[in-house]
């Protein structure tokens, strides 16, 4: 028994080490596609796979449900996806060939044709990554599973609007299928509202940009670089003299003048999401948020370019910011900052 027990082990440390290596692989892929487009791009269109997916999730209810699509609903869809009706009606006189179920189909013909610029440029990839873990697509699938469930036992007298659907969705726990250690990593998610999350990620991204502008100087040789120690006095006061005390206990090779400014950051301006028990969801958020990913490559970049020797003059922040903000990666090998032009 003990060693049939042992066994067991084995096999699920084996299967969380290839899971592991399958969502590494899979991360490695979307971060590598998602450097060859500006960050903005990639949140734009994010978001709009995210949207997506609510309306696909809220159509795959109805279609699960019925077994087919109302003519209700197939006015909707002629709307949202103009062209897919009329796949599906030669799809279903076909017979030379086994197509895939309604529903599936109807997910593939979404992303092949709302998605094209980016399946065309070869950055989908990205787009489906970060949109398939944010919480609002891991609720509206969780939602779906629950409707489907209840509907096919009793079907409801009136389907909600999509609106309605949404708003329903946005109501449940996105990570109810997960372990319960992966739960409770969560748990700060259902603490706070989605919007106001989201406000605070905006947020803390910005002020993380603020303290990735500020880090080579920070951690250079002393003194502190005119433009950084005005620009932090300005929006941090009082942190120059925190650090200079807290310092002297660092080692000499490994400073930590920027842990302490996020500490300090987190502290002061986040102390509501510290007391309400969600500052886990903005640092997860943040994590996986475009603009705060290129933020970080573009610092690690800069950190090379400077390993020697600080820019003289050092850039302002703002300046900064907009070559983070047109940091992309044209191909494997080489780097290079373009010029973003909006709506292009």
């Amino acid at each position: 028994m003990r060693r049939l027990k042992q066994l067991g082990e084995k096999e699920r440390r084996r299967a969380d080490d290839s899971i592991y290596k399958i969502e590494r692989a899979a991360r490695d892929r979307a971060d590598d596609q998602a450097r060859r487009v500006p960050w903005q791009l990639l949140l734009e269109t994010r978001n709009q796979y995210v949207e997506m997916q609510e309306f696909y999730f809220w159509a795959r209810s109805v279609i699960e449900t019925e077994d087919g699509i109302p003519s209700w609903l197939a006015k909707m869809l002629d709307r949202r996806c103009p062209g897919f009706i009329e796949d599906q009606q030669r799809c279903e006189s076909d017979r030379s060939r086994t197509y895939p179920p309604l529903s599936v189909r109807l997910l593939f013909w979404s992303q092949e044709h709302m998605f094209g610029r980016a399946r065309n440029e070869g950055w989908f990839d990205a787009v489906q990554f970060y949109a398939i873990r944010d919480s609002r697509s891991k609720g509206a699938e969780v939602y779906w599973s629950e409707c489907v469930k209840t509907w096919r036992k009793a079907k409801p007298r009136k389907y909600p609007s999509l609106k309605q659907w949404v708003s329903d969705a946005a109501g449940c726990d996105p990570f109810t299928h997960l372990t319960p250690g992966a739960r409770k990593s969560k748990a700060s998610y259902r603490l706070v509202e989605p919007k106001r999350l989201t406000e605070a990620v905006t947020r803390y991204i910005d002020w993380e940009a603020l303290a990735y502008w500020a880090r080579p100087a920070l951690e250079a040789a002393p003194p502190l670089v005119h433009k950084v120690s005005r620009e932090l006095v300005r929006r941090c006061r009082g942190f120059l003299e925190f650090n200079a005390k807290a310092r002297k206990a660092d080692h000499a090779d490994f400073p930590r003048d920027w842990h302490r400014l996020m500490l300090w950051i987190t502290d002061h301006f986040f102390q509501d999401a510290k007391t309400g028990g969600w500052m886990d969801a903005i640092l997860s958020s943040a994590r996986s948020h475009p603009g705060a990913i290129r933020t970080m490559e573009y610092w690690e970049q800069c950190d090379e370019n400077w390993a020697s020797n600080l820019p003289d003059p050092y850039p302002p922040f703002r300046s900064w910011r907009k070559q983070v903000d047109s940091y992309v990666v044209s191909t494997p090998n080489e780097t290079v900052s373009t010029r973003l032009v909006i709506n292009a």
